[in-house]
């Protein structure tokens, strides 16, 4: 019998695409379902004209043969220009392109993270995305160390500073704002105070994932410690949120010259490179989008979407309690209200869990339970949606929970 790694036998499946999978079943038995599981704009919001016309045509172009390892000059160049606007400076050697923000973010944990080494875990913050959870189990055999986040969902900086000076295990510190699954976006004011502490601790690095970087609310500004530290901070970045691009695949890491020709063989020795056609559709676009115009009308139609969330859930559910995201396309409501009434007749929800399943079941609506990301109590919806489907599936889960 063939063994697998106990790594594997730890890890939990993903959550989000366990509950794609159930809604794909139900859709396919004639069920009615709202999916505010997945974290995915296509096709509600679908991928922009310019960078399906330049993938087109490269592939007429025959631009179909393997790119450099660590991606396409091109597209490394665009990248690099790219950066600027968000006021930081990656040079095209600096930057090393993966197959999904996902992959960049297992490679970029597989560059600094070593089992055998003193220093082999990370610090995340809940709640937390599951890749920040699984990704170094895989590498290291280790979970994460979780601190918790305020009300607000922000670190506690006085935590981490206590874990850091007790625990000298600790390799990295992982940042994820804008945040999936809260929808916090951290303030520069933050980023100091985290430079601040991180100063003091020189072999800490930080990982931060910032695929959400263009989706900002009332004009929150951009925000990121890789301005203040960039010789300490792997930058985790792709094209899945922020062009509505999820099945392209396409991710990236910005970093230290040394630590990304490190990267680059690992990439070389795993997935030799990305797709070319994609790279040189999106070197193109991002040249057609200099000054962001596309994205930032996709954030436009996305703050609709959560206002319009955002005022029908409070209605709806007066028991639950839900501050205004923002940033993401996420909102995370606080249902211990909802977990402590009484049904007619059924007791209490046991959990946030058995709550969710029983709005997919009774509602027809799916969304994830805050369990799944270390914040228990919480449930998670990703409102990418039509305003119609967002207003139906609202109605639902007032109706369910009526």
């Amino acid at each position: 019998m063939i063994r697998v790694s106990a790594h594997v036998l730890h890890m939990k499946p993903s959550p989000t695409l366990q509950i794609k999978g159930i809604v794909e079943r139900l859709l396919a038995e004639g069920r009615s379902v709202c999916n505010f599981g997945v974290g995915e704009l296509n096709p509600e919001i679908r991928t922009p004209r310019p960078l399906i016309e330049a993938i087109v045509g490269a592939l007429e172009t025959d631009e179909t043969h393997y790119s450099p390892s660590a991606g396409d000059p091109e597209l490394r160049e665009a990248l690099s220009r790219d950066f600027r606007a968000f006021g930081l400076d990656y040079a095209p050697s600096r930057i090393v392109v993966c197959p999904g923000p996902k992959d960049a973010l297992f490679k970029a944990c597989l560059t600094i993270l070593d089992r055998s080494a003193r220093r082999n875990r990370v610090v995340s913050f809940a709640p937390i995305y599951e890749s920040f959870e699984q990704v170094p189990r895989i590498i290291t055999g280790l979970p994460p160390v979780v601190l918790e986040t305020d009300e607000r969902f922000l670190p506690d900086l006085n935590r981490l500073e206590s874990t850091l000076k007790e625990d000298d295990s600790v390799a990295a510190v992982i940042i994820n704002s804008p945040n999936n699954p809260s929808g916090a976006v951290y303030p520069h004011e933050f980023f100091e105070d985290l430079a601040s502490l991180l100063s003091h601790h020189e072999e800490v690095a930080v990982l931060s994932d910032e695929v959400y970087r263009t989706v900002r609310y009332d004009e929150t500004p951009y925000a990121s410690i890789a301005r203040l530290m960039p010789e300490r901070t792997l930058y985790i970045g792709g094209i899945s949120k922020e062009v509505s691009a999820t099945g392209l695949r396409l991710g990236w890491v910005a970093g230290p010259a040394s630590v990304m020709e490190a990267l680059d063989r690992i990439e070389g020795n795993t997935s030799s490179c990305v797709h070319l056609p994609t790279q040189k559709g999106l070197a193109r676009f991002l040249e057609a989008d200099s000054d962001l115009g596309i994205r930032r009308g996709i954030t436009v139609e996305l703050q609709q979407r959560r206002d319009r969330f955002v005022r029908l859930f409070r209605r709806a559910v007066p028991a639950a309690r839900l501050e205004s995201p923002r940033g993401a396309f996420y909102a995370f409501p606080d249902v211990t209200g909802v977990l402590e009434a009484e049904r007619r007749g059924a007791g209490r929800f046991a959990s946030d869990s058995e709550l969710s399943l029983y709005l997919l079941n009774e509602a027809g609506v799916a969304c994830l339970p805050g369990s799944s990301f270390y914040r228990p109590g919480h449930l998670r919806f990703a409102y990418a949606l039509s305003p119609g489907d967002i207003e139906r599936g609202v109605q639902s889960v007032g109706r369910a929970l009526a």
